[in-house]
């Protein structure tokens, strides 16, 4: 089975967890998030391209800017991320190593390129970015330990 046909079935068999966009309580909101990254480079996708596949070289991190990616690894579907959402942050946190998963355009999908300098930029002039992306690995975090526990 190639890997869109296991994102294909991990839509069918497994239950996901639906990003929303990050609280503006604390964080920023969608809106908030892209105009903070209206100067980047955007990169299309059609739906089943791959944005980047695990093992892959980490440069970046990416925010969607339209449509919908999935962090697929393995035949399990981890979560699909709309408008607003954050994919790749890990990269900003952790230089050098290889990417942890793969994503996966769901529909025609645009996302803004944000690399280590671009970022050390938001958090600058945007403090609530880093939260941000903070609670963005803090959910993801503990929706994997939930996973780890119900499969014990």
């Amino acid at each position: 089975m190639d890997t869109l046909e296991a994102v294909e079935a991990a839509d069918q068999t497994n239950k996901e967890v639906r990003a929303s966009s990050p609280s503006a309580e604390h964080g920023l909101d969608a809106d908030e998030i892209l105009k903070a990254c209206a100067s980047v480079q955007t990169v299309r996708l059609k739906s089943g391209e791959f944005l980047f596949r695990e093992g892959d070289e980490a440069r970046c991190f990416y925010v969607v800017k339209r449509g919908t990616v999935r962090i697929v690894s393995g035949g399990t579907l981890y979560e699909t991320v709309r408008r607003g959402g954050i994919v790749g942050e890990m990269a900003m946190i952790d230089p050098g190593v290889p990417r942890s998963a793969n994503v996966i355009a769901g529909t025609l999908a645009e996302l803004a390129a944000i690399d280590v300098d671009n970022f050390l930029s938001l958090v600058v002039d945007t403090p609530r970015f880093a939260l941000t992306i903070m609670r963005v690995l803090t959910r993801r975090l503990r929706v994997m330990n939930q996973r780890f526990r119900a499969e014990r």
